[in-house]
């Protein structure tokens, strides 16, 4: 598995970190994103999106991180 990240403001929150579990082929398995600020976490078990497009563009997660937030939620 490959995971990826990637952040965007939110007013009044802070960053909301977006956090993607992919496949060899590139296909999203899970997703979630996550709120540090508010300790926010939104889990997506079979995310509608199902293709990473520019991935070049996100950031390289790590897979303890994104198992330890996903278990957490």
């Amino acid at each position: 598995m490959t995971y990826f990240k990637t952040a965007q403001y939110v007013p009044g929150k802070g960053n909301a970190w977006t956090y993607y579990e992919c496949d060899d082929a590139g296909v999203i398995q899970r997703q979630m994103t996550h709120i540090p600020e508010t300790g926010e976490t939104d889990r997506i078990s079979d995310p509608i999106v199902k293709k990473i497009y520019q991935p070049e563009k996100l950031q390289k997660a790590d897979a303890a991180e994104f198992t330890r937030l996903w278990d957490e939620a």
